[in-house]
């Protein structure tokens, strides 16, 4: 059953949608801890297979897993899936008889996953069992080009190595801090400027104001939240960059979420709880013009301590809540929140808004609902 067992947490990363990256993370702590069992169907001269160091830009490499059909009935291959679409296995159905020799070949690609890999495929035979192969190996990374080392192109010769950073929560008194690299590839000097276009008033730049010919230099983004600050809730930034007095197209901005500072080592057990009956309302079809109310969603603090609403944020003026910064949620307390659509100013057809609610919850300091609508003439 080890192998049954290795196959149903592979599916579900799978369907899961875990990144691929961390599929082969998960599987190769899996195969640490868990010997591939041997097949009572398929004799295979080894279920497993080191590739050792290959080259990323090297092309695909691939192993044959020879096997024996040792039972005395037919067998047939019904399925092999790899845990990752970098891993292809090829297989045949044809029935394989027994005594009868037989292969499964896997094939690993290895452009743009340098470092090392583990990856799992699952063997699904016409008898129920189901077998498991692995090949894992060491990618030597390739010499990245310019383009790819700093894929976001300003103006003047400038690359950016990325343009967007979100930096999750930011409690009072705390600071949070990222760089941004700049490469001039020309073989001049460029003048660079951040103009704002969207602030939040936290958010400290430094950046060069000349970057010269062929030189590295970096922006540093800092948010700063001051200890006695009564800002909460979403941070966004955003800049444009000026390269030699004109406009780059290219964007750079920041995301952040401001909350209470926590003291994490302290386990308080009348800190305040947060949680909502449902994260969704559904307002159904509503006509171009009216308006819709849901009470369905409860603000639930089962705590010993008391709830504070720091703030409740959405983009769209067609929506309102009821709930505000500033309304506290009494220990054991459930509060209906109530939210209204007016759909006079909106577009006819799907509407959709996000409502997040951040609090003084040390779990959850922040929850969302989503809100949708289909507004119809």
């Amino acid at each position: 059953m080890k192998h049954l067992h290795i196959y149903i947490i592979v599916i579900a990363l799978i369907f899961g949608g875990a990144k691929c990256s961390l599929r082969a993370q998960d599987l190769s702590s899996l195969y640490d801890a868990e010997q591939i069992a041997d097949s009572k169907t398929l004799k295979f001269k080894e279920q497993s297979w080191n590739f050792g160091d290959i080259k990323e830009d090297g092309g695909d490499v691939s192993h044959i897993f020879s096997f024996t059909n040792i039972t005395d009935s037919p067998i047939v291959i019904l399925d092999v899936s790899a845990s990752c679409g970098c891993t292809t296995p090829t297989f045949s159905r044809k029935p394989i008889m027994p005594n009868q020799t037989g292969a499964i070949t896997v094939t690993f690609d290895p452009i743009n996953r340098p470092g090392k890999f583990s990856k799992g495929v699952s063997v699904k035979l016409s008898n129920n069992e189901r077998i498991t192969l692995k090949i894992d190996g060491n990618v030597i990374p390739r010499q990245r080009s310019v383009e790819e080392l700093y894929p976001f192109e300003i103006g003047g010769g400038l690359r950016l190595d990325s343009n967007f950073h979100a930096f999750s929560y930011i409690g009072r008194g705390e600071q949070a801090q990222t760089t941004i690299v700049v490469y001039n590839t020309s073989d001049k000097d460029a003048t660079l400027n951040l103009k704002p276009s969207k602030q939040s008033g936290l958010l400290r730049i430094d950046a060069p104001k000349v970057v010269k010919a062929q030189s590295l230099n970096k922006i540093t983004l800092t948010y700063d939240i001051a200890p006695d600050s009564k800002r909460y809730g979403m941070l966004d930034d955003v800049y444009t960059a000026v390269v030699n007095g004109t406009e780059s197209k290219t964007l750079i901005s920041t995301h952040a979420i401001a909350i209470d500072k926590f003291d994490t080592a302290i386990d308080d057990t009348s800190a305040p709880s947060c949680e909502l009956s449902k994260n969704f309302i559904k307002f159904g079809d509503v006509k171009h013009g009216e308006s819709a109310t849901n009470s369905e969603v409860e603000l639930i603090n089962d705590s010993e301590g008391e709830l504070i609403v720091r703030a409740v944020e959405w983009k769209s003026k067609a929506l309102k809540c009821s709930l505000k910064a500033g309304d506290t949620i009494k220990a054991g307390e459930k509060r209906k929140v109530t939210f209204s659509l007016e759909t006079k100013g909106t577009d006819y057809g799907v509407w959709v808004d996000r409502v997040s609610i951040i609090t003084n919850s040390p779990e959850r300091p922040m929850i969302s609902i989503r809100v949708t609508a289909i507004v119809e003439d």
